[in-house]
């Protein structure tokens, strides 16, 4: 059973983020829709209806035939020209960005609703034309094709409309602002209020549970396995963060008591493993796409160093809101009684896995590294406790050493050791010694 509700989770997540899945709705509504106007095409209250706008009304069958073949046509070609859009984003954005950002593009709900509305309008319009009879002595559903005439003018506006959108979401800047506010939104979803009191909890002396297939870690279902850990009475550790790859028989979690086999793998099915990285599922995805981002737009085929300061200045955000955040890792049942703790993701680790990459692969620009070093100098400023004083300076020194190895230029020489003198003007800031031309 458990087994079941596993794959179909899985399953679920698949369709959801399939770019069919809001159209097959549609369409489905309008081929339900359609049938009810033949079922009430000729009731009584229509034909007074149908009388008060007979001046709209189809009257020859040949005219209602004509009308319905030409929106039929219409609006298949619409709709190819716009799903042959879709795929030229896609295809760019894989290519000039990021493969990982292709999940969240799919997931548009404007496009997909425009591109179900397109492929509704015609299934309802192929119904009426099966239902428009050569016999004199049959009725036209002309209301039905007024209808029908609607959603053609509809679909016009849906086209406009679309077009608006598809070259909005081709904009790099358009995605990055995108992933930023979905990373910053989970971020806060995530956060504490200051009346919480989370206690750390001493695992050392609870036993480990090894997974049984390799993957990357994406996603708990926490309602699930809260409600397991207190109806067996137990508690669970994460042993690894979220994103984290896991080899087959490497401990997953560990429990404070032992458990039967059985129990075991119904705690195991409650972890979700699969490739799609969505944002809503942990902020430490949205940290990775836009790194990525900026590591492909400093690559020689892109060549877009503005995309990549334009992420690093997004990353600074992210960075001051992730030291600032109290995170909630610790998840309490119904009593109150804590029994889901997570492994925290921090500060350096963050930083060591989506900074360091962009250090190395722009190290020769004069204008990434300035903005890595002045990211780190607004990380300090807003690092208020000094929590992470020690590897932010770390950092800084390390960002001064690749500027050393790499610029030769006495103006860029003399551009970093304007922000050396910037940082160490800064209270309880080291002095850290300038670059010598």
């Amino acid at each position: 059973m458990k087994l079941t509700k596993n794959l179909f989770y899985k399953t679920y997540r698949s369709i959801i983020g399939s770019i069919a899945f809001y159209p097959t709705l549609i369409a489905v509504g309008f081929l339900l829709f359609s049938i009810i106007i033949m079922l009430i095409e000729y009731e009584p209250f229509m034909m007074d209806l149908k009388k008060d706008l007979s001046f709209v009304l189809v009257k020859s069958k040949e005219d209602a035939r004509l009308v319905l073949g030409t929106l039929v046509g219409s609006i298949i070609s619409l709709m190819v020209f716009s799903f042959s859009m879709v795929m030229i984003v896609l295809n760019r954005a894989s290519s000039t960005l990021s493969p990982r950002v292709i999940p969240g593009l799919i997931t548009d709900k404007s496009n997909q609703v425009v591109l179900g509305f397109y492929l509704g309008s015609i299934i309802y319009s192929l119904i009426l034309i099966v239902n428009v009879q050569s016999d004199e002595t049959v009725n036209t559903p002309d209301f039905g094709i007024l209808l029908s005439m609607i959603f053609g003018i509809t679909c016009l506006a849906f086209f406009m409309y679309f077009i608006h959108t598809i070259s909005q979401s081709i904009q790099v800047d358009n995605i990055l602002n995108s992933i930023f506010s979905r990373t910053k939104n989970e971020m806060e979803r995530l956060t504490l209020e200051d009346s919480e009191v989370q206690q750390e909890q001493n695992t050392e002396q609870w036993y480990p549970l090894n997974t049984s297939k390799a993957g990357y870690f994406k996603k708990v279902k926490v309602n699930e396995l809260v409600k397991l850990c207190e109806h067996h009475q137990i508690k669970i550790q994460m042993l690894q963060p979220v994103g984290y790859f896991f080899v087959e028989n490497s401990p997953l979690l560990c429990i404070d008591k032992e458990i039967d086999d059985e129990l075991k793998d119904e705690i195991e099915n409650c972890i979700i493993l699969y490739p799609q990285e969505w944002v809503s599922d942990h902020y430490v995805f949205g940290f990775k796409q836009i790194s990525e981002i900026a590591v492909k737009a400093l690559s020689p085929g892109i060549n877009d160093p503005g995309t990549a300061i334009k992420s690093i200045h997004l990353l600074t955000l992210l960075y001051i809101k992730k030291i600032q955040m109290k995170e909630k890792y610790i998840i309490q049942d119904s009593e109150n009684v804590n029994r889901l703790f997570f492994k925290q993701i921090v500060f350096e680790q963050l930083y060591d896995d989506h900074i360091t990459q962009i250090r190395i692969y722009g190290k020769a620009d004069t204008l990434v590294m300035l903005a890595l070093l002045q990211g780190l100098l607004n990380i300090f400023k807003a690092d208020k406790n000094k929590s992470h004083y020690h590897s932010i300076i770390h950092y800084f020194k390390a960002l001064i050493e690749t500027c050393h190895k790499n610029f030769e230029s006495e103006l860029d020489i003399s551009l970093v050791n304007k922000v050396i003198e910037e940082f160490n003007q800064l209270k309880a800031a080291p002095s850290i010694a300038k670059l010598i031309a």
